[in-house]
């Protein structure tokens, strides 16, 4: 069985994740940051792109619990991976997931999962993880690991924290990269659970609405 996905992210108020050159910078407050490891911690997988490891570099494990430890799945098709990552790092299970006509490359004890041709099948991915016993997924993304999820409509939850912040620019990354839906019958429809504030910022919740 598939398992459950949860999309989150943080974005400014008019839906910016970064600097119009694409330089990161924190946009979630401390209580975001509290949310978002403790649902870590109740997720069996996490999974970001290889965008996320280039610019940020980040460990993908959860503060203050040792007990938790969800696998790390980087969606990387050519396997672009540097070998000193954090992320291939620690005790906790790192997977590549990669397409057929990937990079070979050594990354020890991590292990190189091969899910596509050109680029990387969600569908499979999920199907693999499920086999295994993966039940709940966090996928914390970037603008195209987002949109990929979107528009294959492989999620349960979508969650987004809005910080009390404008970015602007007509080229700054937003939540949702790629080609957009393109026509008004396509577009997406969510419906809202909840929303909360979170100091100066609004956590919104949504469900994947059924047809």
């Amino acid at each position: 069985m598939r398992p459950k996905v949860i999309l989150n992210c943080a974005a400014s108020a008019d839906g910016k994740i970064s600097l119009p050159n694409r330089k990161q910078l924190a946009i979630s407050n401390n209580e975001d940051f509290e949310r978002v490891h403790e649902l870590r911690s109740e997720c069996d997988a996490i999974i970001v792109g290889i965008g996320t490891i280039l610019e940020d570099n980040p460990s993908l494990t959860v503060r203050n619990n040792t007990k938790a430890k969800p696998i790390r799945i980087i969606l990387d098709t050519h396997c672009r991976i540097p070998t000193d990552s954090k992320v291939l790092r620690g005790e906790n299970k790192t997977i590549v997931a990669v397409g057929k006509n990937h990079e070979e490359k050594n990354l020890g004890k991590t292990e190189i999962l091969e899910c596509g041709n050109k680029k990387i099948d969600l569908n499979q991915l999920l199907n693999i993880l499920g086999e295994r016993g993966v039940k709940k997924i966090l996928v914390e993304g970037g603008e195209t690991v987002m949109w990929s999820f979107l528009k294959e409509k492989l999620f349960d939850e979508y969650n987004v924290f809005f910080s009390s912040i404008i970015i602007g620019g007509v080229k700054t990354p937003t939540i949702a990269g790629g080609k957009g839906f393109q026509n008004e019958k396509s577009i997406l429809n969510l419906k809202l659970r909840s929303v909360k504030q979170m100091g100066n910022g609004i956590l919104a919740k949504y469900n994947k609405k059924k047809n």
